[in-house]
């Protein structure tokens, strides 16, 4: 995601294939789409180099299992082999079968995509204003918070009908 001029050089690079100066999320999901585990990195890091400590960081917690990962592509190579064996987890790559070029919905690699709309929803990650690393994780881990919580309570936030109260008022 783009980065604000409150993030300092340190912190901040580019990444080539989208065209993008800031910062990327690397995220890990269920399969229902919630977060398990999220680590930002400058933008020039590759996936492959991110995804080790992002599953070394959720592992280490006393109680984690996971006996499969579903991943794209750009999720391989030896270190992350070597991270994934360690622990026991099963990898599948989600591949394209047919070689067609542009958007195909792919099984299981839309899940991630989507819980990063989702986040991408909430206002204070839309653009990184955090100076620090570790200040936008704990932004990420608060807008899944919310939305967590929202889905437990069955309360999407729409207007007027969730809001009665307000409703009242400008009749009023």
């Amino acid at each position: 995601m783009d980065a604000s001029e409150t993030v300092g050089q340190d912190s901040r690079g580019y990444d080539g294939g989208k065209s993008r100066d800031g910062r990327k999320r690397h995220i890990l999901t269920d399969t229902e789409g919630l977060l398990l585990e999220v680590t930002v990195t400058t933008a020039d890091v590759h996936d492959s180099k991110a995804a080790p400590a992002l599953l070394e960081t959720f592992m280490d917690q006393p109680g984690r299992l996971l006996k499969l990962v579903w991943v794209d592509s750009a999720y391989q190579g030896p270190a992350l082999a070597e991270a994934f064996a360690r622990h026991g987890v099963r990898v599948e790559v989600v591949r394209r079968l047919d070689g067609r070029r542009g958007f195909v919905v792919l099984a299981r690699r839309w899940v991630v995509e989507r819980t990063l709309s989702w986040l991408a929803r909430s206002r204070r990650l839309n653009r990184d204003h955090e100076r620090r690393l570790d200040h936008h994780a704990q932004m990420v881990w608060w807008a899944a918070v919310i939305r967590l919580s929202r889905r437990l309570a069955g309360d999407a936030p729409r207007w007027p009908e969730k809001r009665p109260g307000r409703l009242l008022r400008a009749r009023a």
